[in-house]
């Protein structure tokens, strides 16, 4: 029997897995529904949209509704050992500390600014030049861009003309400006938290990893986690543990799993027939990720990544590793604090790419253009994870409820963001390069126009957070220590625990999250559970609990 059960080998499950064998004390179970990352496209660091709707795709999805609008909106998640981290954009950045100080303001104790920028540092190896803050040891490695294409360096100089610059990092402190990106690669390849956890903590005698299978619930005896319940080529399988289970399924595997393990809102869970282990109102609630829309420019130029795939692009970077495709897509990015921001630190962020970004990254660019997309980073609006049967391998209800606040703050953020991204699109050195705005165009003029255009083209950033929410309150799915409220032996350690979304691209703070819950785990009194729910919990100690 295993000690530790861990549910997904995305970001989080990998640092897991590495850091809860690396004593030797653990017998560790990792449990992947996806395989290996085969693909080329996985390493080839610009392939990532070749990836997505693919076998090592997920494949979700959401509607987006408003008045006469309604459409399909892409979710692409890695179904592989390495999750999401092998079909990102591989951005690596700390976020902002006014992200974690509100997390602990608002219940979160220890998670403050000054509780996690250690675990940053310690976790990353950055390579050339950074502040003495940076760490230069750790498993992560990053680097700037290293060949950024002409039009990602102009887009840097121009959006620090028109927008404040506040460092030459956006990593380690606070930050407004504009950067080339930094990056998850080495020698011109992908290096994801798969590569640089999972890869050497596999060659441990006490970790175990099955591929090819879907845990179908949690099982719970006497409040307690004592192991899963897992579908493999159609047959059901037990598997025990001696210390607990440690959810890293991400903001929708987490709650779809917990759902259909009977932890979840009763009421919801027994109009599907399914029985409620426990009543716990907010699983699956409080939804966010970052609303896009791309704004797209034609340029003079002839090297856009139109030409990405062309054979001489191929054999650079088969070769030598450099070129186009040695290039994470996004390059660049900008962030920017709106006149509705409600406290110093940015809610815009402009993202930027050297090519034609076209129906949601699924079509190849058509054009030689360029993309500047605003993202309202610190949104309002919260949508759900949901069921639509009891029978688990049907995919979630996934509702992002996009811009939806009753106040329309995020709207009016939104709509001040393609404001500044037409002005930095014009703005010297860029603007010689552009020759006039290709999407939207000319056509939406009054707000109430480029609001629908809005509707009509919003997406995400592929950054969903915050559907098992960590606090100190009854109401909050886990507390501080990452334990499920209720269950014994039961944590979870993945995006889905966040309280709200952070200001940018949040791989690393996933990272950081497995990281410290590692900690926390192997220091926990696994006897002394379960932690209190409320006194909902009180009524519902006869209840039955699943059993193998």
């Amino acid at each position: 029997m295993h000690d530790l059960i861990i549910v997904g080998a995305g970001t989080a499950g990998a640092v897991l897995a590495e850091r809860l064998t690396a004593s030797g004390r653990n017998r560790v179970l990792l449990i992947e529904a996806g395989g290996e990352p085969k693909s080329p496209f996985v390493k080839i660091p610009a392939g990532f949209a070749k990836l997505f709707r693919g076998k090592l795709d997920w494949g979700f999805g959401s509607v987006h509704s408003r008045g006469d609008v309604r459409r399909d909106i892409v979710v692409p998640r890695g179904k592989m050992l390495g999750g999401s981290a092998n079909m990102n954009a591989q951005i690596h950045q700390w976020c902002h500390p006014a992200d974690f100080n509100g997390w602990a303001a608002n219940g979160a104790a220890g998670w403050s600014w000054e509780d996690v920028r250690g675990t940053f540092a310690a976790q990353e190896c950055l390579s050339g030049s950074g502040a003495p803050e940076r760490g230069r040891t750790g498993r992560m490695t990053v680097t700037p861009v290293a060949d950024p294409h002409p039009l990602s360096k102009a887009y840097v100089a121009a959006a620090r003309r028109v927008l404040v610059n506040s460092g030459d990092q956006y990593n380690g402190g606070a930050y407004e400006g504009a950067w080339i990106s930094e990056i998850a690669h080495q020698g011109g390849r992908r290096y994801s938290a798969y590569d640089a956890y999972l890869v050497p903590a596999r060659q441990r005698t006490n970790l175990q990893v099955l591929k090819g299978a879907t845990v179908s619930r949690v099982l719970v005896e006497s409040g307690r986690s004592v192991g899963v319940e897992v579908d493999r080529a159609g047959q059901s399988i037990g598997f025990r543990c001696g210390k607990g289970v440690i959810l890293a399924g991400g903001a929708f595997g987490t709650p779809y799993l917990l759902l259909h393990s009977g932890i979840g809102p009763a009421q919801d869970l027994s109009k599907l027939g399914i029985r409620a282990v426990l009543d716990v109102p907010e699983v699956g609630r409080g939804l966010q990720d970052h609303p896009l829309v791309p704004l797209v420019f034609a340029t003079s130029r002839t090297d856009t990544f139109k030409n990405a795939e062309s054979i001489s692009n191929l054999l650079r970077y088969l070769l030598f590793k450099k070129g186009m495709l040695a290039s994470n897509a996004v390059e660049a990015i900008a962030f920017a604090q709106s006149s509705r921001a409600v406290e110093p630190a940015p809610d815009i962020e402009l993202i930027f790419a050297p090519f034609e970004w076209r129906g949601q990254g699924l079509q190849p660019p058509q054009r030689h253009a360029f993309t500047i997309a605003p993202v309202m980073v610190k949104p309002k609006s919260r949508g759900t994870v949901t069921l639509s049967s009891p029978r688990p391998g049907e995919s979630p209800v996934i509702d992002f409820n996009l811009l939806a606040d009753t106040e329309r703050h995020d709207m009016q953020v939104m709509l001040e963001g393609i404001r500044l991204a037409r002005q930095v699109a014009v703005a010297a050195p860029l603007g010689g390069d552009a020759i006039g705005e290709v999407d939207p165009g000319p056509l939406p003029q009054t707000e109430e126009a480029l609001a629908d255009w809005i509707h009509r083209n919003v997406q995400t950033v592929y950054h969903p957070t915050s559907t098992c929410r960590m606090g100190n309150d009854t109401g909050s799915v886990v507390d501080p220590q990452l334990r499920v409220r209720g269950i014994g032996g039961l944590w979870i350690a993945d995006a889905s625990v966040m309280p709200s979304i952070p200001r940018g691209h949040p791989n690393a703070v996933v990272a950081m999250i497995a990281e410290r819950a590692a900690a926390l785990i192997e220091e926990a009194d696994t006897a002394n559970w379960p932690s209190p729910r409320s006194s909902v919990l009180e009524a519902r100690k006869t209840h039955a609990y699943q059993t193998v």
